[in-house]
């Protein structure tokens, strides 16, 4: 194949087709016509008005006091937003965690909205619900990642374009840098991401060298190899790890981006391994002493702001609806503990050995 960079492979668009999750479309109405009732079963006309007017639907009624009214007003208020326009599928996703946090709610009733939401397959964690799919055929990884998702132990270079009065943010990557842009759900495996790099069996030495080889530390080389070996990644259909992916972006210098003071101090910039699966996205991280304590001369001591920093990480990557499994390199440095760390994230992913 000769001299082999990956960022200078030619990215095509031959990748296998993914299904996303069917009928979006009619999810989406299903929702509409259960949150209908919900509102008639548990909220005045004036209660609903007022709801719906905080996240911009409004109309001009005749106000009366049967429950029918009360859907009839929900219809006309659903009638003031362009479901054509995800602004508005977000508008009514904003206004079901609003009405989840009501005071004046009962555990009951938020525990209803709460189930028949996730019935319907959306996902509803600490009062935020997200729908992992697409609503209008748009690619929900381009959407999560307009510029694409770079991942490497380098910091990208970027540029910046205009386009018909718009700025477009483009990465110019670096030798030893990779760069994903495709559709990655509901499932990514290594095929596919062979399939996205325009490689087969017979070419793709050199990229499983370069996947292996973009591990920052041993921990997280011995811990990749472990798994390519445990789950065949490399011919199954199993979870590819995507190593070293950038999942922020940020204008600063890479050294500036977690000092102490800096804006970002406390944001995960670039994460040891990411995996698309059943249509999710996991972060896969390998923490070593660093992460929980501090070295006081030639001593390590527990440190609870180190602790801290690491559990604020989570709860953020969480909340923007990354999965997170964490292992520790004292947990790696056992042998006879790997094929149960293995296992437990085979669990996790919920993906089937071939």
């Amino acid at each position: 194949m000769g001299e082999f960079y990956i960022a200078k492979i030619s990215m095509i668009s031959q990748q296998t087709d993914l299904q996303m999750l069917e009928n979006p479309n009619v999810l989406l109405k299903a929702l509409k016509i259960q949150f209908k009732d919900f509102c008639a079963e548990h909220f005045k006309l004036k209660d609903i008005e007022g709801i719906f007017s905080r996240f911009g639907f409004t109309v001009n009624h005749e106000i009366t006091v049967s429950n029918e009214t009360r859907r009839g007003l929900v219809d006309k208020l659903y009638n003031s937003g362009d479901w054509q326009n995800v602004d508005t599928v977000q508008k009514i996703f904003k206004l079901l965690e609003y009405v989840l946090q009501l005071h004046d709610l009962s555990p009951e009733s938020k525990s209803l909205l709460s189930s028949f939401c996730e019935e319907l397959g959306f996902v509803v964690e600490d009062n935020k619900i997200t729908y992992i799919g697409s609503f209008f055929g748009e690619d929900l990884f381009a959407y999560q990642f307009p510029a694409g998702m770079p991942f490497g132990i380098l910091k990208p270079d970027f540029s910046i374009t205009a386009e018909k009065e718009r700025q477009t943010l483009k990465y110019e990557l670096q030798d030893g840098l990779g760069l994903l842009t495709e559709k990655v759900y509901p499932n990514f495996s290594f095929r596919m991401l062979e399939a996205f790099y325009g490689l087969d069996n017979s070419t793709n030495e050199v990229f499983k060298k370069a996947l292996r080889d973009m591990n920052q530390t041993q921990y997280e080389k011995d811990f990749f190899l472990a798994y390519a070996k445990r789950f065949d990644m490399g011919n199954k259909d199993v979870p590819v790890l995507i190593p070293q992916a950038w999942i922020q972006w940020h204008s600063q210098p890479k050294r500036n981006l977690r000092s102490i003071a800096g804006t970002h101090g406390d944001e995960l910039y670039r994460v040891d391994f990411v995996a698309f699966w059943n249509s999710k996205r996991y972060v896969i991280l390998v923490a070593d002493i660093s992460h929980y304590a501090v070295k006081q001369q030639s001593i390590w001591r527990a440190d609870e702001q180190s602790y801290s920093k690491r559990l604020k990480e989570d709860r953020k990557l969480r909340r923007e609806n990354w999965q997170v499994f964490r292992v520790s390199n004292w947990e790696l440095r056992d042998q006879e503990k790997l094929p149960g760390i293995l296992e437990d994230l085979r669990k996790f992913i919920g993906f089937q050995e071939s």
